[in-house]
Order: C-alpha cells, then sequence, then structure tokens
C-alpha cells in the first residue's frame, strides 16, 4: 500500500520535471517574472479539479482498467513502467506525454497480471483519441490564435505593448486551471484508486487533500527538475518570444480544458508543444527547425508501446519472482 502511494508521488514528481519544465520553457520567454507566473500557475492547478470537475481522474482511475480490491500490486507495477518511460524521455531532453506513459503502463502491467479481459478497451481508445485530436487541435489553435495577435497588433499603439505581460499573466491562471482539470488529476485518480481498491475508502472519491498534497509534489519536481525540459522548449525549435507565448497559452489552455470536460485524459506537454508548432508554421522571419519537431514526434509515438512493453515485463518478472 505504502509502495503504490510512494510511486503515485513519484509519478507526480517526475510530472514536474516533465509538464512543468515545459510550461516553464513558455514563462521564460513571456516577458513575465517566472516566479509569479509559476505562483499563479500553481492556483490555477489547485483550482482546476474543483472548477472544472474530477471528469479525467474518474476516466484514470475507473475506465481503463478494471481492478479489484488486493490487485495493488497491479498499480505499482504500472508505475514503474510509467515512471522508467518518462526518466529516459527526461534525460534525452524531449517533453513527451505522461498519458500517454501511463495508460502504456497501466495496460501492460494488467494485461500480464490480470488477462486482457481487465482492459477497458472502451477508455483505452478514448484516451487515445483524446490524445491525437488535442495534438491537432493544439497545432491549429497555435496557428490560428498567432495569426489573429499578428494582426490585432499591428493596429495597437506602442502604449498598449505593456499589455502583452499582464495578458500572459491571465493566460497563464487559465493554463493552471487547463492542467490542473487534466494532467494533474492523472495522479488524483491513481490515489482515489488506490484508497478505493486499499478499503482505505467506500467509494472512489476526489478530495481536498488528495489535490493540494498531489500539487505540492508536482510544484517541487518542477523545481527540481523542470529546467532540463524548458531549455529543449524554449530553445529548440526556434526562439521564443513574448508574442509567441500569449498565442501558444491561450490555445493549448482551451483545448485542454475542452478535453477535461469531456473527461478525455490529454497531456498539456503535447498540447502545449503542437501549439507552439502552429505558432513556428506562421513565422515568416524564422525556421522551424523540422528535424527536432520530427524528433519531438517520434517519441511521442514510442512513449505509449515502450510503456506498455515496460509495463509488461515488470508485471511478468514480478510473477516470475513470486513462483
Amino acid at each position: 500500500m505504502w509502495l503504490a502511494f510512494l510511486l503515485i508521488a513519484v509519478f507526480q514528481g517526475v510530472s514536474g520535471w516533465n509538464d512543468g519544465g515545459n510550461l516553464l520553457g513558455l514563462f521564460e520567454h513571456a516577458g513575465t517574472k517566472a516566479r509569479i507566473s509559476l505562483f499563479l500557475l500553481i492556483i490555477g492547478i489547485l483550482s482546476g479539479p474543483f472548477i472544472l470537475g474530477p471528469h479525467v481522474a474518474k476516466t484514470v482511475g475507473q475506465d481503463i482498467i478494471h481492478l479489484q480490491h488486493g490487485d495493488i500490486h497491479v498499480l505499482n507495477e504500472a508505475l514503474i513502467a510509467t515512471l522508467a518511460t518518462l526518466l529516459l524521455t527526461w534525460l534525452i531532453r524531449l517533453p513527451t506525454s505522461t498519458s500517454l506513459a501511463l495508460i502504456g503502463g497501466l495496460i501492460g502491467a494488467a494485461w500480464a497480471s490480470l488477462g486482457i479481459h481487465a482492459i477497458h478497451w472502451s477508455g483505452f481508445w478514448m484516451t487515445i483519441l483524446s490524445v491525437l485530436l488535442s495534438v491537432v487541435f493544439g497545432f491549429i489553435a497555435g496557428y490560428v490564435g498567432y495569426h489573429i495577435e499578428r494582426r490585432y497588433r499591428h493596429r495597437t499603439t506602442s502604449s498598449l505593448a505593456f499589455l502583452w505581460p499582464r495578458l500572459s499573466y491571465a493566460l497563464t491562471v487559465l493554463q493552471g486551471i487547463a492542467y490542473g482539470a487534466n494532467d494533474a488529476e492523472k495522479a488524483i485518480g491513481l490515489t482515489a484508486l488506490l484508497l478505493l481498491i486499499g478499503h482505505h475508502a467506500t467509494k472512489f472519491a476526489v478530495t481536498p487533500l488528495i489535490v493540494a498534497s498531489s500539487s505540492a509534489i508536482w510544484l517541487l519536481g518542477c523545481l527540481l527538475g523542470g529546467k532540463r525540459i524548458a531549455q529543449t522548449v524554449g530553445r529548440a525549435f526556434f526562439n521564443l518570444k513574448p508574442k509567441h507565448v500569449v498565442a501558444i497559452q491561450s490555445g493549448a489552455a482551451l483545448v485542454v480544458i475542452a478535453a477535461a470536460m469531456l473527461g478525455g485524459p490529454v497531456s498539456t506537454t503535447q498540447t502545449s508543444d503542437s501549439a507552439l508548432f502552429g505558432v513556428g508554421r506562421d513565422l515568416h522571419h524564422q525556421r522551424l527547425h523540422t528535424a527536432k519537431v520530427a524528433r519531438l514526434f517520434v517519441t511521442w509515438g514510442l512513449t505509449l508501446p515502450v510503456a506498455l512493453l515496460f509495463g509488461f515485463a515488470t508485471a511478468w518478472l514480478a510473477k516470475l519472482l513470486s513462483l
């Protein structure tokens, strides 16, 4: 039981490395103070599950694999596989999808330990579809958002330029709400599931204590390891400027919020990066580094199958050692 709690905490901390680093990469180029942006982001994350509801937590906790009382070992094996996948992508400095890593780990561990009947395929395919659509709509939102922003900016006077950093602050809160209602709810959903299958709760429920503790661990992970990913996001694809960040933040936040309201677990990292690529597609004076973008897409594509294999191997090895 306590091992599962520890693994969930580590998972949320690694999410802070990955997703938090992705967001830090935007903050550093938004023309705002990073400390203020991080504070506003945390406020948004804490309020997200209560503003938009725990739909994603329920999807992750109930609609992907079917766990009964005593199946905590499956959750442990899935989390070990997920963490191994996320650590691998962090080492190569590429932000990936915690959603795909977690879903792959859950499917692989459940398949090896309980059999294929333990998998809810409808929930699995809904998650895959949500992730794919978030990438597509994130790109479109970034492209359209920057196109609109550029046309509007040319019609404003220089005296209104001070509004852009303040707009970025407001969008940071919106991104936090989106993240809290989607990405952060993955760990929240796992914690609620663990309490249920461990007989520490009578029903699946998201409480303020779970939300607060999960957010605190995410912040710690972001502060400890987020800088590594931030360097990739901020400089690898093209040189970000405040005008780009506004379009990326607004587009990504709207897509992730829409997915959260529908209960679709998506990745804020993937959606933000897709919006970033959409902005880069509309640039005329800079060249988007397509080779690096392709490398990132390959990483995204391999995340789920690698995590699934890790989950299957971890569960198989655990069964072998218990014989």
